[in-house]
């Protein structure tokens, strides 16, 4: 049965049951080329489209839809652009070379972006740091202030961009070991290990110490609750036991200012000292993994990187791995300290 409603017909000049038809219909929008099934309103008498605004209303958001697909851009995904620099809608539009009104509405979908502005958009979306080439185009448009108001926030997201892109390579690094006996069964948590790092490296230690440290602080959660804090796995080495791929770990979060990594030459020696550059978060563990935390710390306060180290190679863990293989978390049961 088909859908009527009551409207008035100009060519019949009355009120008519006019009846609701499906149709096939092409239509160009915003240069684009599109084939849908319309709904429209229709006299039944002289056939004639009567308008109606919910129907009409119900093409626009069918066109609106079919052109977001093809151009590759939701509205959703167009306010998101602007909100991933932190950037005012005033800065943001002045940085395009585009109006604030303009602006305002693409974010409130009043108005779709016609094709140039966006394919600018397209191009944010998929390489974000090209903002800074709009930025350089239109730098004398600001003034001084606003210039290093800019500059505050696109570096900011330079930083999370940088810190989102570490912390992905670190897990698919980690993945293979992912709640295994490799890695204490846990998934690897980037944020914990850099806490236990700037916690021991509060007032400055040197490289060897603190792979020590780390390892001796995951063991023993996991010799007393069979998981690790971390889920880091950590290789058997000649000067002990360490986090799986440690260099490019350190090197990854120093650039992301967690850290400083000085080095320090004497003869033929080189001493790493790693100082925190940030405060610990202890918000990020349990009661307990802060007080191993503190044991572990405490444990080994009078030693010196020689000594933690030749005292890590009486561990069974060190001692049974074949060198550069993982150290199971199975030789958490005999670990030295903590019983």
């Amino acid at each position: 049965m088909a859908l009527t409603k009551v409207k008035y017909c100009d060519g019949c000049q009355k009120d008519v049951e006019a009846v609701i038809v499906e149709r096939p219909a092409t239509y160009t929008f915003k240069g684009e080329t599109f084939e849908l099934i319309e709904r429209v309103l229709q006299c039944p008498y002289c056939r004639e489209d009567l308008y109606d605004e919910l129907l009409d209303s119900e093409t626009m958001r069918i066109l609106t839809k079919l052109y977001e697909e093809r151009v590759g851009l939701s509205l959703e995904e167009i306010k998101s652009i602007r909100g991933q620099y932190g950037l005012s809608m005033d800065l943001f539009s002045r940085i395009l070379g585009w109006s604030k009104a303009t602006i305002a509405r693409y974010e409130t979908g009043k108005y779709i972006p016609d094709n140039s502005h966006m394919q600018v958009l397209k191009k944010l979306k998929e390489k974000p740091e090209t903002i800074d080439e709009y930025f350089k185009l239109n730098m004398h448009k600001f003034n001084e202030k606003e210039k290093r108001k800019i500059l505050v926030k696109l570096n900011s997201y330079d930083q999370n961009i940088v810190e989102k892109n570490l912390v992905k390579l670190m897990n698919i690094n980690y993945k293979m070991h992912e709640k295994t006996i490799d890695s204490g069964f846990r998934s690897f948590n980037f944020y914990k290990l850099v806490n236990m790092i700037l916690f021991f490296a509060e007032e400055g230690i040197q490289k060897t110490k603190l792979m020590k440290l780390l390892f001796y602080s995951d063991f023993l959660n996991y010799k007393r609750n069979l998981i690790s804090i971390t889920g880091v796995p950590y290789v058997r080495l000649p000067y002990g036991p360490v986090p799986k791929d440690h260099d490019l770990l350190l090197s990854a979060i120093e650039k992301n200012e967690y850290i400083d990594i000085d080095y320090e030459y004497m003869n033929e020696y080189t001493f790493i000292n790693i100082k925190a550059k940030r405060n610990f978060d202890d918000t990020l563990f349990n009661k307990e993994e802060i007080e191993i935390l503190h044991q572990v710390k405490e444990f080994f306060k009078n030693y010196g990187s020689v000594a933690i180290s030749e005292y890590s190679h009486n561990e069974d863990g060190w001692k049974y791995t074949q060198d550069r293989d993982i150290i199971s978390y199975d030789f958490a049961e005999t670990l030295s300290i903590g019983d």
